[in-house]
């Protein structure tokens, strides 16, 4: 199958779903808040009031359901949206897969109740929750690069701690400190009076 095939395979598909007459008629509340329609392909419908952007779109392997708001070219999921008031339900938060009309359906409703529950305020333009969208981020993005460097230090220190490295093992677990057991905070100080000896 030809690149140029399997797109038009992939558009009839989202044609043949009717995704954006549905993603259409489900978020046509988006006018309550000013939002015009600016665009409407097959597997994006896209929305704007002023300087934010609203896309609803289905993935093109997944078939997931998913809601975009942007503003100042950052786009923001329906997720993150979910997270600044309810961090426990977006943890519980997955996206509605539909691959047939009445899915898809259902899944436009459950993902618009949502964006009326946690969206509201993002849609009215308040600038105090794009603030928090962002240090959401930022703090998220700091969060994740200690995990991954959690992830390599710690099995480093612990072998330089049984091969009775003090030193390198005090600096590999200082490193990571904040996210030390109480074990490993306790081989830590042992680490240090060791390396001075």
């Amino acid at each position: 199958m030809t690149k140029h095939k399997a797109a038009d395979d992939f558009g009839r598909t989202f044609i043949d779903l009717n995704f954006s007459l549905g993603a259409t008629q489900s978020f046509d509340f988006l006018g309550e808040f000013g939002f015009e329609r600016v665009e409407a392909l097959p597997s994006i419908v896209r929305y704007r009031y002023g300087d934010i952007e609203v896309d609803i779109c289905i993935g093109r392997k997944s078939y997931e359901l998913d809601f975009e708001i942007s503003r100042g070219g950052e786009k923001y999921s329906i997720q993150e949206l979910i997270r600044i008031t309810d961090p426990n339900a977006a943890r519980q938060y997955r996206s509605y897969a539909a691959t047939t009309q009445d899915g898809l359906k259902e899944g436009f409703n459950k993902l618009r109740d949502i964006v009326k529950k946690y969206g509201r305020n993002a849609l009215r333009g308040d600038p105090e929750v794009f603030i928090l969208l962002e240090q959401q981020r930022k703090s998220w993005s700091r969060e994740y690069a200690l995990d991954v460097l959690e992830g390599q230090l710690r099995p480093k220190a612990e072998l330089a701690f049984r091969q009775k490295k003090y030193s390198e093992a005090v600096e590999l677990y200082e490193k990571i400190r904040s996210r030390l057991t109480l074990a490993e905070l306790k081989k830590l100080e042992i680490a240090k009076a060791r390396s001075r000896s």
